[in-house]
């Protein structure tokens, strides 16, 4: 029924009802008695009381349109003592003083006076009828009890009672219906305990009163009293039950609101504000406007949408009352609108606390909800573009995939080079861009995501493999095409793999997809897409480096006294891929598991840095070239390959191995070849592990050198206490230590005063292609430090020995070192000749 039906249903209940009590109260003056001036008393009292009866109500929850009188005490009072027609006359008098008395809002008083005050009239003229059928005829002189047997007395005084009780819940009932619009039964539902115990109270009390006043008359003088302590202690009951009914909603709904999802969340509240405050509708906006949800009187959601497409409440409706969300805090913010009854409806205080705590509930559910939406975002999608993720495709596939799919992997091969030229913020736009145009590029039964940090997939179903190759190739020719980035032109070289099969197997066609696509660029091949449709080997990481060009650099390491270049670092790189270089050290061959394998590579890098070693040899015949290999590659099988590799281009003590930090000891028979072959080890890295000092045991080292990390142009504190630490173990073990990273003269003079001997980096040269360090060498010229610049600041008290002498057994070597004119430990020497360090002193006295 719509709004303007009920309403003029309601004006006809209205007017139905008021003219059954304007004939009723035509009837009783048309046969109202006059009673004595003693006994006029009893109808003025009879009038107050219905008056107290009318006036004395308790409210019932806020916004509800009726309330717990206790006029159907009144009324069996006066109806159990008056005659008829004073039962009316009264009734009429007092309900309408009462009514005038209350304040009604001004837009329904009038209507809503008139339909009480018939009710009211009615209910006493059926009581006094009723009462009267059950021989029940009171005069000013007796009581009705007095008039009649009590058996009929009390059975027509509980007619009576449930008649009126019956009339006013008819009644009551069929208003609040038409006026809320809520069904009949949800009405009838609403407290009826609460109205039924009321209702038996009421009838209890007036009969009890009845009873007082058939002894004696005057007892009705006390009643009004009497009444009014009825009605305090019903308001208190009321008020008690409302309150904790309340708390008790509150806290269900904060139950309800713990959801993580904030859908349920903002939907919870709006119809759980309806609930909670009795509005006629309830409005919650979030994200400023972004998001309005609108629940109706029957806490239905009708609306869930942004805040300017929600349509307008009701024409003329007052202005809802606005409480904002988290208004104090940092996270979701909102705000809470309640469209009440009335312009005269407000919210009770009790209501306002109510409020304050739902709304604290509401913003911490909020942001909850909000929190885990975007970490469930950020678990299911990329962060910079807003993709799915490689999860959510492969899931997404799964559900949504019947027949064989076709997994594409698409590689942006230069945007690592692109976002280091132009900066991260313009690259995010080219990413993006890029994003959209593939997300452009999928159809139905298609979907796409970004998978690794410079690569997308997309996935086709539901089409044939040729079919989706051709799409493949249009997707990639879309994202080749240039891209105006910040007043720039810019184009990303891109390639792809493909594959198909099972939708199940999803994650293994990405894996085959990415491998196919890996093949094709490292191969340089300049194709959109490589399609291949059956299993795809994995090739291992050994066999792929072993494939791979290799590209050797050279960077010289100098006497830091001296300045002259004393020997050659081989710099070993593997070209992975077109835009991919990776250095041949710890880091890759910690990858390789196959020890043959492994070896293999090992004796590559070997005999290429020997190869390209010929360029520069005759530039610098004395100088001893360093290949790095690893620690785990030495054993007396590559040590054959190396004699073989040696064989007619370069003697055994002119090669230096550099190996990382081992944890076991070589082969003793590969430490005796090695040794038999003249060939020098150095310990690499010094100071990167805690494991660096177990290292000086694993095998005979001749030279150290310590990591990059503490070059003195790095600028890290603990850089001069590890030089020191590296230097005093040196000489104690009577070995060579080699700083890198040295950048400027400073640098060299500052390391010579720490106590080493060798050092390289930017001031020396840094690193060089072969043909480039030989004619740096041509070019090299070296300058000397003085002596105060070389000399050796001593780190500790050393032991105490005998001056060397010109007679001294020491070889020439080790007397040009003690003259200061270089290390000694650059030409042949024995292995096992380890002179004790303490007994080579300077003329100037300074520790060697």
């Amino acid at each position: 029924m719509s709004s303007r039906r009920r309403g003029h249903a309601l004006v006809l209940l209205t007017i139905t009802v008021f003219a059954v009590a304007l004939s009723s109260v035509l009837w009783a003056t048309m046969n109202l008695s006059q009673p004595t001036p003693y006994y006029l008393v009893y109808p003025i009292m009879g009038t107050a009381v219905m008056a107290v009866g009318a006036v004395f109500s308790a409210p019932v929850p806020p916004r509800i349109p009726f309330r717990i009188t206790l006029t159907p005490t009144a009324t069996l009072l006066c109806a159990s003592v008056l005659p008829v027609p004073w039962v009316v006359i009264c009734a009429a008098v007092g309900v309408s003083v009462a009514r005038i008395l209350t304040r009604y809002p001004r837009s329904a008083g009038v209507h809503k006076a008139i339909h009480n005050v018939s009710m009211d009239v009615v209910a006493a003229a059926l009581a006094a009828v009723t009462m009267h059928a059950f021989g029940i005829r009171p005069r000013f002189e007796d009581s009705g009890l007095a008039t009649s047997r009590w058996q009929l007395y009390v059975l027509g005084f509980l007619v009576a009672g449930i008649a009126v009780l019956a009339l006013q819940e008819i009644v009551t009932t069929a208003a609040a219906t038409l006026a809320t619009g809520r069904p009949v039964l949800t009405v009838l539902r609403y407290m009826w305990r609460t109205r039924l115990i009321v209702g038996l109270a009421e009838v209890g009390t007036a009969g009890l009163v009845s009873v007082l006043t058939s002894l004696d008359m005057r007892a009705l003088i006390a009643l009004p009293a009497a009444m009014l302590v009825l009605h305090l202690v019903l308001t208190h009951r009321l008020r008690i039950r409302e309150e904790r009914r309340a708390w008790e909603h509150l806290a269900v709904l904060s139950d309800a609101l713990a959801s993580r999802d904030i859908d349920v969340v903002i939907r919870t509240a709006a119809a759980g504000a309806v609930k909670l405050f009795g509005a006629q509708a309830a409005d919650i906006e979030i994200a400023g406007g972004g998001r309005l949800v609108r629940a109706d009187r029957d806490a239905a959601v009708v609306f869930d949408g942004p805040a300017e497409e929600v349509p307008v409440y009701a024409a003329g409706a007052p202005l809802p009352i606005a409480h904002e969300i988290g208004a104090k805090t940092i996270g979701l913010q909102g705000t809470l609108r309640l469209y009440l009854r009335g312009p005269r409806d407000r919210l009770s205080a009790r209501e306002r606390s109510t409020l304050r705590a739902f709304s604290a509930t509401l913003s911490t559910s909020l942001d909850i909800a909000h929190a885990y939406a975007l970490v469930r975002h950020e678990a299911h999608h990329d962060r910079d573009t807003g993709m799915p993720n490689r999860a959510t495709l492969l899931t997404r596939v799964a559900e949504k995939a019947s027949d064989t799919c076709h997994v594409v992997a698409i590689r942006l091969e230069n945007y690592e080079f692109l976002a280091d030229a132009v900066g991260r913020d313009k690259a995010l736009v080219l990413l993006n861009e890029l994003a959209t145009r593939l997300s452009r590029t999928s159809r139905d039964a298609a979907e796409v995501a970004r998978v690794g940090d410079a690569e997308f997939a997309l996935v086709m179903w539901a089409t044939t493999g040729m079919s989706a190759y051709q799409r493949a190739c249009y997707a990639v020719a879309t994202l080749r095409r240039p891209i105006h980035v910040g007043g720039s032109l810019l184009a990303v070289r891109v390639s792809a793999g493909m594959t198909s099969g099972a939708p199940d197997e999803a994650a293994n066609l990405l894996d085959a997809a990415e491998r196919v696509m890996w093949w094709a660029i490292r191969r340089g091949q300049d194709r959109l897409v490589t399609y291949q449709a059956g299993p795809i080997q994995s090739v291992p990481l050994a066999r792929e480096l072993d494939d791979a060009r290799m590209s050797i650099s050279f960077e010289p390491i100098v006497d830091i006294a001296r300045g002259s270049i004393t020997m050659v670092q081989s710099v070993p790189r593997w070209l992975y891929s077109r835009y991919d270089v990776l250095a041949a050290d710890g880091y890759a061959y910690q990858l390789l598991d196959d020890q043959d394998a492994l070896e293999g590579l090992a004796g590559t890098v070997l005999t290429r840095s020997i190869a390209a070693a010929a360029t520069w040899r005759n530039a610098l015949p004395d100088a001893a070239l360093v290949v790095p290999i690893p620690a785990r590659a030495v054993t007396p099988r590559f040590v054959d390959r190396l004699r073989e590799a040696l064989q007619g281009s370069l003697a055994g003590s002119s090669l230096v191995l550099a190996l990382g930090q081992p944890a076991d000891l070589p082969p003793g028979d590969a430490s005796e070849q090695l040794r038999d072959l003249g060939v020098r080890l150095l310990l690499e890295d010094y100071g990167s592990s805690t494991r660096s000092i177990e290292s000086l045991n694993a095998a005979p080292w001749h030279f150290l050198r310590v990591h990059p990390a503490y070059a003195l142009d790095a600028g890290w504190r603990p850089a001069r206490s590890v030089i020191r630490a590296a230097v005093d173990l040196a000489i104690d073990l009577d070995l060579a230590v080699i700083a890198p990273g040295i950048a400027s003269d400073e640098e060299r003079r500052e390391l010579a005063a720490l106590g080493c001997a060798l050092g390289s980096g930017p001031h020396f040269g840094g690193e060089m292609f072969p043909s480039q360090i030989r004619d740096h060498a041509t070019l090299w010229r070296p300058s000397g430090l003085d002596a105060a610049g070389a000399q050796v600041l001593p780190l500790r008290l050393r032991r105490a020995g005998p001056a060397v002498s010109s007679h001294s057994p020491v070889q020439r070597g080790d007397r040009e070192t003690i003259e200061g004119r270089g290390p000694r430990f650059l030409g042949p020497r024995a292995v096992g000749h380890r002179a004790p360090a303490s007994e080579f002193r300077s003329d100037e006295g300074g520790v060697m």
